[in-house]
């Protein structure tokens, strides 16, 4: 099935890496050390990092810093105060943590992000189910899941733009992993498993039919398939009220397909 090598974990272990985690409140974890968000710095220090880790190694501009640490009120060096901050975070993390000039600054190539490296894992998990790899998969999905599925991303700055974008990655990430996840688990044999991974992703989208298919299929391979016929009726009554909709032909088919294996079973 594959062996995946992905994960936070991994990755630290085998580079010495720090990862920025943007999940919950700003922190930096290390292989052996965790600095949670008094010990990363001032509220502007760790507010610069965040805005480098959504980046993604992209450049931020000195100017679009400056903007979102001081708003229209700037100091009267500002480009001085960033660097300022700069080396603060560069003097507790080491020198290649951040990345820059003038121009300009972006984290280092070392440094990971807990958003991306879910987004690596995730995308992995997907290839993963593709190329007939569940097992590998489901470790993959699993990994990018435990990593952004605890807290909301950047808890602390609820209203920038920057931070809400990061937030809809969030979500969409989730939604990717419990699909892929899910799938894995029932492409393995783990229904147990993928029945748990299916109940979260319709808990966090009750109109996901795609997230109920998986449900009610896990509860048939447990089993189940009084609920797996539940799990549908659910989602017929939310789709109605909801969308004024039914669910769709392969939703439906699998219905049928539980009903007539029941009933033959009775």
């Amino acid at each position: 099935m594959g062996e995946y090598r992905g994960g936070m974990n991994y990755w630290q272990r085998a580079t010495g890496s720090l990862q920025v985690r943007l999940v919950g409140e700003v922190a930096v974890h290390g292989v052996d050390s965790t600095w949670e968000a008094p010990d990363v710095g001032s509220r502007k220090a760790r507010t610069l990092l965040a805005l480098l880790g959504v980046a993604h190694g992209r450049i931020v501009t000195v100017e679009a810093i400056v903007e979102e640490l001081w708003g229209n009120t700037p100091p009267q060096q500002p480009r001085a105060n960033v660097a300022t901050l700069v080396s603060r975070l560069r003097a507790r993390f080491g020198a290649d943590v951040i990345i820059g000039g003038r121009r300009g600054y972006r984290l280092g190539d070392t440094i990971r992000v807990d958003l991306h490296d879910a987004a690596q894992d995730i995308t992995y998990a997907e290839s993963a189910l593709s190329t007939g790899r569940p097992g590998a998969g489901l470790t993959a999905a699993e990994h990018g899941l435990e990593q952004i599925g605890a807290n909301v991303v950047l808890i602390d700055y609820p209203l920038p733009e920057w931070a809400e974008r990061a937030r809809a990655m969030q979500t969409g990430l989730l939604r990717r992993g419990r699909h892929a996840g899910a799938e894995c688990a029932l492409r393995v044999g783990q229904a147990a498993k993928a029945r748990a991974i299916a109940e979260a992703a319709i808990i966090a989208d009750p109109l996901d039919e795609r997230a109920y298919g998986m449900l009610m299929r896990a509860h048939d391979a447990l089993g189940e398939p009084t609920r797996a016929l539940l799990a549908y009726e659910r989602l017929r009554t939310t789709l109605a009220t909801e969308l004024g909709t039914g669910p769709a032909a392969a939703i439906r088919d699998l219905h049928v397909s539980i009903l007539r294996a029941n009933a033959v079973s009775a």
